[in-house]
């Protein structure tokens, strides 16, 4: 990853939560309402845990059990691993790796939830920047490889023609460009 961007700067602040008493049932409604695979339980706006697709599934479809029987107190995962805001995406992406999770909570100096980050945020993250970083090669003042050709500029002919923002460039050309 080529970033030290706070987690802040990509983080969704409209987070699914839900009360560690509620029903799975309504959890899921609201995951679905949400558009996303997980609800972060909290207590107040303190986070305490997380139900997931996988935690709906595996403890709940796979087990024949009624969604509108089981609270999310019985199937959240715990401890939940919160990060700050302030965090890099960096270490973000490290830690999920390291703890095999696809989530992380952001959490204020107070403790209360105030965010999510997910690996499909550092994954776009991660594009954008690639992106951004090719765009930029590409535009840069310096030179690249030398071609013959015709300059785009004054349409002389030159054996050694450079890329100058984009644009291939004889060498009198690309001098001025700089």
């Amino acid at each position: 990853m080529h970033t030290d961007l706070p987690v802040k700067e990509i983080m969704t602040t409209k987070v699914c939560k839900a009360n560690i008493d509620e029903s799975v049932e309504v959890i899921a409604k609201r995951m679905v309402s949400f558009g996303v695979g997980s609800a972060v339980i909290v207590q107040g706006n303190k986070p305490i845990g997380i139900v997931t697709e996988k935690d709906l599934i595996a403890k709940v479809v796979a087990k024949n059990k009624v969604p509108s029987s089981v609270k999310a107190s019985e199937i959240m995962s715990t401890p939940l691993i919160t990060i700050k805001p302030t965090t890099s995406v960096r270490e973000a992406a490290n830690l999920m790796i390291k703890k095999g999770i696809r989530r992380l909570p952001i959490v204020n100096s107070s403790g209360d939830l105030i965010g999510i980050i997910t690996d499909n945020d550092i994954l776009q993250i991660s594009l954008d920047l690639g992106e951004f970083a090719a765009l930029i090669k590409e535009h840069s003042v310096g030179y690249s490889e030398e071609t013959s050709g015709i300059c785009e500029k004054c349409g002389k002919h030159s054996d050694t023609l450079k890329v100058v923002y984009g644009l291939h460039l004889c060498e009198d050309c690309a001098e001025e460009e700089r």
